[in-house]
């Protein structure tokens, strides 16, 4: 009878986790399920949506899907770009400027003027498709007296395809390198924000080359501030994995 209660005991604790472990996967976005398993090759088992920090703690949702789902739009892969622009260089041919309660409101509508191009140069080497999610004048920043305004573009990407198929993910470590740039007017590559986008894609590509002992590279997020004149800055994050430390193990989430 002791048997029997322990052999019981023991299918009712496999059924129970057999059980958690299904409704853990059953509750994840069927796309986000079929891009993993795609993304990992299935070598870490199907709808692993979860990383390992490099200090050992679980990588937040929003970082994941950012790195691993590659092949759609996702919120937090982006480039924002933050721009001084002539009000003039908004207008049609033929057209002229409104009288100055006005011009906010022109610079608001047509504000994805700013962003012609930035797409093409990030679609170059990184990007297989590329929207401009939103595009808005800030408010408060028409300066009359230069005819200018400060214009805020943030674009959404997805990325091409690389060469080779992720390692697997659970005996890896994720993690994160920031790369800035500072661009003076009249600087090379930094003439207009398709160069600057460039610069970024080249920049980032030059880090991860040098990253030796990681894995999977990829641009995540850009933030991209110029006067319009050239002069800028960006600051561009890549992520990257690497193997789990010695005495490190994986463990996936509970629930």
């Amino acid at each position: 009878m002791l048997k029997l209660v322990i052999g019981l005991g023991v299918v009712l604790m496999l059924v129970g986790f057999g059980a958690a472990g299904w409704q853990y996967v059953q509750a994840m976005p069927p796309g986000e399920v079929a891009a993993v398993e795609a993304e990992t090759g299935g070598a870490v088992g199907p709808g692993q949506n979860w990383l390992i920090s490099r200090g050992g703690g679980l990588v937040a949702r929003d970082d994941v899907a950012t790195y691993l789902v590659h092949d759609r739009f996702v919120e937090g892969r982006s480039v924002v770009i933050t721009q001084r622009a002539a009000l003039e260089s908004l207008l049609s041919e033929g057209e002229k400027l409104p009288e100055a309660p006005y011009l906010q409101v022109l610079a608001d509508i047509r504000a994805p003027k700013v962003a012609a191009g930035a797409c093409a140069a990030l679609q170059e080497e990184l990007a297989r498709d590329c929207a401009v999610h939103s595009a808005r004048v800030v408010e408060g920043s028409v300066d009359r007296a230069s005819g200018t305004a400060q214009f805020r573009i943030e674009l959404a990407f997805t990325l091409k395809p690389g060469e080779e198929a992720l390692p697997d993910l659970s005996a890896r470590a994720f993690g994160t390198e920031m790369v800035t740039l500072a661009f003076e007017a009249g600087q090379e590559g930094a003439a207009t924000v398709p160069d600057l986008i460039r610069s970024t894609v080249a920049a980032a590509n030059a880090a991860c080359a040098a990253q030796r002992r990681s894995e999977g590279c990829r641009l995540m997020r850009v933030n991209l501030v110029t006067e319009g004149d050239g002069a800028g800055a960006l600051q561009a994050e890549i992520g990257s994995l690497s193997r789990l430390p010695k005495g490190m193990f994986p463990a996936p989430p509970l629930g």
